[in-house]
C-alpha cells in the first residue's frame, strides 16, 4: 500500500526536469516528515484544483475570505489523507460535488508558496494541482468559504488573480487550452 510521501515522491519524479527548484523543495519537506497541516507543521502539502469548462473555455475561482484573494479552490491534506482522499473531500467541502474523481488524475503543476498572512498560521503551502473539466452544473459552493465565486474567461481571471502560483496555474491551463482550439 502506497503512503502519501510515496505518492508525492512519485509525482516529484514527474517534474524534476520541468519543476527542479520545486521539485528539490518538496524532496526535502518529505525528507523532513508530518507532511499536513494538522502534525503540526507551519510547512505542508496540498492539493488545488483549477475547474475548467473546455466548451465555454472558463475557469470557475473563488474569493476566498481567509486570504482575500481570488484563487482556485483546494486546501490543506489531512493527517492519514492520500491524494485521491484529500482532493476529493476539498472538492466536495468547496463545491459540494461527490467523488468528483474516481482515479487519482496526474497533476498539472506543482507549486512551493510562502504564507504571508496574519490570519493563516501557515508559513508554506507545497502544492499539487489537478484540472476539473467540467461544466460546473453540480456546483454548490461553500458560502462560509467564499466572498464571491465565477465562471470567468482567461482574461478576467489573470486581471483578478495576484497570487503566483495560482497565476501559473492559470496560465497553463491557458496554453493547453490555446494548443487545442
Amino acid at each position: 500500500m502506497s503512503t502519501l510521501a510515496d505518492q508525492i515522491r512519485n509525482i516529484i519524479d514527474i517534474f524534476t526536469s520541468r519543476e527542479p527548484s520545486v521539485s528539490a523543495r518538496f524532496l526535502q519537506r518529505l525528507n523532513e516528515g508530518c507532511l499536513t497541516r494538522d502534525e503540526g507543521n507551519m510547512s505542508h502539502f496540498c492539493v488545488y484544483f483549477l475547474p475548467y469548462d473546455p466548451a465555454s473555455r472558463k475557469v470557475f475561482m473563488i474569493h476566498h475570505k481567509k486570504s482575500g484573494k481570488w484563487l482556485s479552490p483546494g486546501g490543506h491534506i489531512d493527517r492519514g489523507e492520500l491524494l485521491l482522499e484529500a482532493l476529493n473531500r476539498e472538492i466536495q467541502e468547496e463545491l459540494g460535488v461527490t467523488n468528483a474523481f474516481p482515479a487519482l488524475p496526474a497533476p498539472f503543476l506543482i507549486t512551493a508558496t510562502p504564507i504571508d498572512n496574519p490570519i493563516q498560521p501557515c508559513k508554506e503551502h507545497l502544492d499539487l494541482w489537478f484540472l476539473l473539466e467540467t461544466n460546473g452544473s453540480s456546483f454548490a459552493p461553500d458560502p462560509h468559504e467564499f466572498l464571491a465565486t465565477r465562471w470567468l474567461d482567461f482574461d478576467e481571471a489573470e486581471s483578478l488573480i495576484t497570487d503566483p502560483a495560482n497565476r501559473k496555474a492559470l496560465g497553463i491551463v491557458r496554453s493547453r487550452n490555446a494548443m487545442q482550439a
